[in-house]
C-alpha cells in the first residue's frame, strides 16, 4: 500500500486559496505559505493546513509542492529558494501563467537540486477554483503527469497532457490571447450597439446566445449589465498574458494582427489606471476612446 504524499502549496492568493483548500478537505496533509508576507494563520485553521515560514522550510515538510504565483520572475525566485535544500524525489508542480522561460529556468533550477517539475496551469477563474472545475493543461515528463493525476483531479475536471517540455505554457498564453480578443470584440459590438439606441441587457443577452456568444460571454454577461468591475481576474493580468503572447509570437516570426490590436486597446487599459479592476473593463476603454457612458459602480478610488 503506497504511502499517502504530504502536499505544499505557495501562493494563498485569489486562485491558490481555494485550490489548496479542496486538497485539505480531500483529506491531504498539506502546509502553505504566502509568496509575499499575508499573514495566513487565519487561513489555516479554516482549512486544516500547517504554517511554513517559507519555501525552504515548507519544501522540507512536503512530497509534492504546487505553486500558483503571479509571474516567472517570482517561480523562480520560489525556485532558488526550494534549491537551497534537498530535494531528491520531491516534485514542483507550477499552475501559474507565466512565460515559457522562465518555466524552463525554473525547471533547471529544481532538477540541479534532485526534483521534478511539472507545469500545470490552468483555466478558468475563481468559481471553478472553488467548484474543482478549472481546465489543467499539463507538460513535463508523462510519467510525472501520470502519478500526480489525483491531485489535478481535485483541483480541476479537465487534464490534457500535451508533451513533455514548455506546451503547457504556450497553450496556456495562447488562450488568454484569444480571451482578450473576445472581450475587445465584445466591447466593440456593445459601445457601437449602444450608440445606435440598442438596450445593453438585451444586447448581452442575444450576443451570448448567438453562434458568436463566447463561453466568456455567458460567463460575464451577468456583470457587465451591472456594469460590474469587481475583478475576479484582473485587467492587469489580461495585458501582462498578452505581452507574453505577443513575445512569443514576434519570436517565432508569426503575424498577429487581431492580437496587435488588442494588445494596443490593453495598453490603454492600463494608462487609464483601470488595471486593478475586472477584465472586462476593456469595455470602458472602447467607451472613452468613443464617448464618455456612465461610470463603473465599484471604480478603485
Amino acid at each position: 500500500m503506497s504511502v499517502k504524499k504530504r502536499l505544499g502549496w505557495i501562493g494563498i492568493g485569489n486562485m491558490g486559496a481555494p485550490m489548496a483548500a479542496r486538497l485539505c478537505e480531500a483529506g491531504y496533509e498539506m502546509t502553505v505559505c504566502g509568496s509575499g508576507r499575508r499573514d495566513l494563520s487565519g487561513y489555516a485553521a479554516q482549512t486544516g493546513a500547517s504554517l511554513a515560514k517559507n519555501p525552504a522550510e515548507l519544501a522540507c515538510r512536503a512530497d509534492v509542492i504546487f505553486t500558483m504565483i503571479p509571474n516567472g520572475e517570482i517561480l523562480l525566485e520560489i525556485a532558488e529558494q526550494l534549491a537551497s535544500v534537498p530535494l531528491t524525489g520531491k516534485i514542483l508542480i507550477d499552475m501559474s501563467t507565466v512565460d515559457p522561460e522562465s518555466s524552463q529556468k525554473a525547471a533547471e533550477t529544481v532538477g540541479r537540486a534532485g526534483g521534478s517539475f511539472l507545469r500545470a496551469p490552468v483555466t478558468g477563474s475563481t468559481h471553478f477554483a472553488k467548484t474543482g472545475t478549472l481546465g489543467i493543461m499539463v507538460s513535463g515528463e508523462r510519467a510525472l503527469f501520470e502519478q500526480c493525476l489525483p491531485y489535478l483531479q481535485v483541483l480541476g475536471n479537465r487534464q490534457t497532457y500535451l508533451g513533455p517540455g514548455e506546451e503547457a505554457r504556450v497553450m496556456k498564453l495562447l488562450i488568454n490571447m484569444l480571451l482578450a480578443q473576445e472581450l475587445q470584440a465584445l466591447s466593440e459590438a456593445l459601445v457601437l450597439g449602444q450608440k445606435l439606441g440598442l438596450p445593453r441587457a438585451e444586447m448581452l443577452d442575444l450576443i451570448a446566445d448567438s453562434a458568436a456568444g463566447a463561453p466568456i460571454y455567458q460567463y460575464k454577461k451577468g456583470t457587465l449589465r451591472q456594469r460590474d468591475f469587481t475583478p475576479t481576474s484582473t485587467g492587469y493580468n489580461m495585458y501582462k498574458d498578452m505581452k507574453m503572447a505577443m513575445a512569443l509570437a514576434a519570436a517565432s516570426g508569426t503575424a498577429v494582427p487581431t492580437a496587435a490590436v488588442t494588445m494596443q486597446m490593453y495598453n490603454t487599459l492600463m494608462a487609464m489606471g483601470l488595471g486593478r479592476m475586472d477584465n472586462t473593463s476593456i469595455c470602458l476603454v472602447n467607451e472613452r476612446l468613443n464617448q464618455p457612458y456612465a461610470q463603473p459602480t465599484n471604480s478603485e478610488d
